[in-house]
């Protein structure tokens, strides 16, 4: 009994209990604030009517140029009036200190895209955060309701990708110029392991939705909710356990929205889908659909009448196949109308990665990696895409 009292005076004993209660406190204060579910709903974009199409239009080419040897992880964006930006990471290797953010316009005129440029680097990232980044990853990007550019990219400081976090840069010019540097707060605990890879959405009163994942014990998704200047508002799971993850989310109205998620279980693989009717307040628990996932990311697509559309890597076990998937029932079924990539099962190629958007004059746009060599582009029209729905 007297070991334990003095255990008890001990000033170290106490200090540990002031920083466990502390924690505590601030775990919990933490969510008392993002406890308040903002209004629910939807912002869902108009999908804009083709220009005069006369033939079938698809075409393939390079959006990266051989800067870096390594690249990868491409997502875009629709300027109106200036074309479409790229961004993507690249560098020596996979998580090497060069790795930095590039960015390239896709010329409306010409349909030929730009020299890359160097966005943001390791040290320019550091120098902006004033802490240590070992490296840099997935970019994702939005144009909000006021027309600004917002750009969420990977860091990490300590450790391997469960170690990230997310950065945010804002434009207001089209991409000519961006914004101070910004580290969203994601978690009480660290701010670490938060991931980004799919498209942000948007909600009636200008906030943004970014599909999130975490791979820091366990695999799973989550929706963020940001205010001005990428104030985390209110987050909600997408899944749990160890097996879903990059969650990418396509509202057919104010009310309904489906989602995918990679799939990192045990086989049969497959691609993961769950659903919203309420407006983003609650999701279903994702389940398997009949497409194959080697634990690979997925892209999908709104058309014109509610179709779906969905890029993916046709295959349980390689990312040697690109395919496109279309659905005219809300993801209940699917018939794969298009093979984008395709080296062969023995073949160790990868076509990866995939991001899909629709621009203004109604074509659709598919960039993904390719051999993790270069940042590929796929454009195709209406009227090629009703051929292959024949």
């Amino acid at each position: 009994m007297k070991a334990f009292l003095g255990a008890l005076s001990s000033p170290g004993i106490w200090r540990i209990v002031l920083l466990v209660t502390a924690v505590s406190v601030f775990a919990l204060a933490w969510q008392r604030l993002l406890r308040a579910s903002p209004a629910p709903g939807f912002a869902v974009p108009a999908i804009s009517a083709p220009m005069n199409i006369r033939s079938a239009g698809y075409g393939v080419q390079d959006v990266s140029h051989g800067v870096t040897p390594f690249t990868h992880s491409a997502a875009a964006v629709e300027v109106p009036g200036r074309g479409l930006l790229a961004f993507w990471y690249g560098g020596t290797r996979e998580g090497s200190a060069d790795c930095a953010i590039y960015m390239a316009r896709l010329d409306t005129a010409s349909g030929v895209w730009g020299a890359e440029r160097m966005l943001i680097n390791r040290e320019a990232l550091q120098a902006g955060l004033r802490r240590s980044i070992r490296k840099i990853g997935n970019p994702t990007v939005v144009r909000g309701r006021d027309g600004a550019l917002h750009l969420f990219f990977v860091s990490v400081s300590l450790g391997g990708w469960s170690g990230s976090a997310i950065n945010m840069l804002t434009s207001h010019d089209g991409g000519e110029s961006w914004s101070a540097l910004r580290r969203l707060i994601t978690s009480p605990f660290l701010n670490i392991s938060t991931l980004v890879k799919g498209e942000p959405l948007l909600y009636p009163d200008a906030s943004i939705g970014l599909p999130v994942y975490h791979e820091f014990a366990g695999k799973f998704g989550e929706l963020l909710r940001l205010g001005p200047g990428g104030r985390v508002l209110y987050k909600q799971r997408l899944s749990s356990g160890r097996y879903a993850l990059q969650p990418v989310l396509a509202p057919g109205s104010r009310d309904a929205a489906v989602g995918f998620m990679r799939y990192a279980g045990a086989p049969p693989r497959r691609v993961l889908m769950l659903r919203s009717g309420d407006g983003g307040q609650s999701w279903t628990v994702p389940e398997k659909t009949v497409l194959a996932n080697p634990d690979s990311a997925v892209a999908a697509m709104r058309l014109a009448g509610g179709g779906l559309l969905l890029a993916f890597n046709d295959s349980e076990s390689g990312r040697h196949n690109l395919s496109l998937a279309h659905s005219l029932d809300d993801g209940l079924s699917w018939r794969v109308i298009h093979v984008v990539e395709d080296a062969g099962a023995e073949s160790k190629a990868e076509f990866s990665y995939p991001w899909l958007l629709r621009t203004a004059d109604g074509d659709g746009h598919l960039l993904y990696t390719g051999g993790k060599r270069r940042i590929r582009h796929a454009r195709f029209n209406l009227a090629w895409l009703e051929q292959k729905l024949r």
